[in-house]
């Protein structure tokens, strides 16, 4: 991939990662010359985000983002191919919660329109060293993705790609649901064992990686392929220790979900997604790994660890 002058850059998303991202894109020292924003949005949100959220709106406004009113989940695969052919970049910062088939839409969508540069929605875990099985094919979209980018008789215009694994985000440490940490209960819960590893990342790292990553490659450096970033890679235990500091020393009730127990729970009600992430990383395999061996690490940049995280965030 030759260097990209002038780029016009499409973000599909604006969440959590997607506000990073476009702000850690606007703001990057080596933002070529001219380069533009557009956030794809669903047109209700485009029309009402001005009074549903002024504060938001004021701060992409002020970053110059362009706006395209379009439903990914419910537009034709020819809309996306339209909608992505102006631009030199698609970056799917939104997928966490997508309906089943999208990001894969999306993905096919990109190539069709002979998008130079493509990152898609894979924030997250090791999808090549999970596999399509896992927690009964719960990444078997996100791994086929990648298969569908590095088969070169789908990828016949030869957008350039990459993924950024980042391991979890950090606030997905006190999302209730996902059930490592229950604040009402006071109780930190390791999934598989309390020596089980996993990588945490804050989305404020992931959006300046995502960036840094990006403009290397329209600077003509780096290749396809995957980016490992890395915050912290720490235990379970250790989630449990830095509460515990965080909240005073005040000791947290700690449990355990081992491996049996989270396999029978998925055995009993096979399509649950919640069992489902919790196989997954209770078996730990592509979830974390080593942060001395990172991109971040390589650059030189200072990343933000659990504890930081908790002392900068509400939670």
């Amino acid at each position: 991939m030759g260097r990209f002058h002038c780029p016009a850059i499409l973000i599909i998303g604006h969440g959590e990662l997607g506000l990073e991202v476009i702000k850690s894109l606007a703001t990057h020292p080596s933002k070529p010359a001219f380069t533009t924003f557009t956030v794809l949005a669903r047109p209700q949100t485009v029309a009402s985000l001005p009074q549903s959220d002024p504060e938001k709106y004021s701060r992409l406004d002020k970053l110059n983002v362009r706006w395209l009113p379009l439903d990914i989940a419910t537009a034709s695969q020819d809309a996306l191919v339209t909608a992505f052919k102006p631009f030199t970049a698609v970056i799917h910062a939104s997928g966490m919660f997508s309906t089943a088939g999208v990001p894969t839409k999306v993905a096919k969508a990109v190539l069709a329109a002979s998008v130079k540069y493509f990152m898609p929605w894979q924030f997250g875990v090791d999808y090549d060293a999970i596999g399509p099985l896992a927690g009964n094919g719960l990444f078997a979209e996100q791994y086929g993705i990648r298969k569908l980018l590095r088969d070169e008789s789908s990828n016949t215009a030869g957008t350039a790609w990459n993924i950024v694994s980042n391991g979890l985000f950090a606030s997905f440490v006190f999302y209730e649901p996902f059930g490592i940490v229950n604040k009402g209960e006071r109780t930190v819960t390791a999934l598989g064992g309390w020596e089980n590893k996993v990588t945490l990342t804050a989305a404020e790292d992931i959006g300046r990686m995502t960036a840094d990553v990006i403009y290397e490659r329209f600077a003509g450096k780096r290749s396809d392929g995957v980016v490992y970033i890395a915050g912290q890679t720490v235990t379970y235990a250790q989630i449990a220790d830095d509460i515990e500091k965080k909240w005073g020393g005040q000791p947290v009730q700690r449990k355990v979900l081992d491996l049996k127990t989270l396999r029978d729970n998925l055995e009993r009600d096979p399509e649950n997604q919640l069992a489902r992430y919790q196989l997954v990383f209770g078996e730990g395999v592509g979830c974390s790994w080593d942060a001395a061996n990172t991109y971040n690490q390589e650059k030189g940049f200072k990343m933000t660890n659990f504890r930081e995280w908790m002392d900068t965030h509400e939670f």
